[in-house]
């Protein structure tokens, strides 16, 4: 992203983003996927959380690290062109442990869902420290009735990747179990995540 000046800035596109990386890559002396393995390795790059851990950290170009951040958050948000399904609680953890991978703020997701399991809509509703005078179950269950979705669950990272439930998560846990049965919403489980890991509240039985 390119700061033109105070406030504002200009997004590359997809295709400007894949050649800032190749530049970046060539001007640091890799110019085939050979060398870019033999960097990998020699770098001790052995998974996605390594390459992030070495674009956030202090050896690599900065150049490099911006386009590299870059385009993860961007590959984050590419809509796969497949209907999701989610069928089980470890399918759908899983699918929301990539969806936050690296993310370095804390972040409240609503899933909203239809009769069949299918994700009508996906939200991003707060970011921040999330407590329950936060994440008002007013503004999470005000776009599950414009959904008009039978089901819906909540997911939020732990940057830290400590997946521990603090005392306010178990509190708005069992606030939005309480407003769904009164709405008849099926509440499914509010699902932590953090480096690719997760846990569900429904499956330790947290409300």
């Amino acid at each position: 992203m390119e700061i033109i000046k105070s406030n504002h800035y200009l997004v590359n596109t997809d295709i400007e983003l894949l050649g800032n990386l190749f530049n970046q890559l060539q001007a640091n002396g890799i110019s085939d996927l050979t060398q870019v393995e033999a960097k990998l390795a020699q770098l001790q790059i052995a998974s996605f959380n390594d390459l992030v851990k070495h674009f956030s950290g202090p050896d690599c170009d900065s150049q490099l690290a911006v386009v590299g951040e870059e385009l993860i958050d961007r590959l984050r948000t590419a809509v796969p062109d497949r209907e999701a399904v989610l069928t089980s609680s470890n399918e759908v953890g899983t699918y929301l442990a990539d969806k936050l991978a690296g993310h370095k703020q804390e972040e409240l997701w609503a899933i909203y869902i239809d009769n069949s399991n299918h994700i009508i809509a996906e939200k991003c509703l707060f970011k921040g420290t999330i407590d329950k005078s936060v994440a008002h179950p007013r503004e999470i269950f005000r776009w599950a009735l414009i959904y008009a979705c039978a089901g819906m669950f909540v997911v939020h990272n732990h940057p830290s990747g400590h997946l521990t439930p603090s005392q306010s998560d178990v509190k708005l846990t069992r606030m939005l179990k309480g407003a769904a049965d009164m709405l008849q919403i099926d509440f499914l489980d509010h699902f932590i995540v953090g480096k690719n890991q997760f846990l569900s509240m429904r499956e330790h039985e947290l409300f």
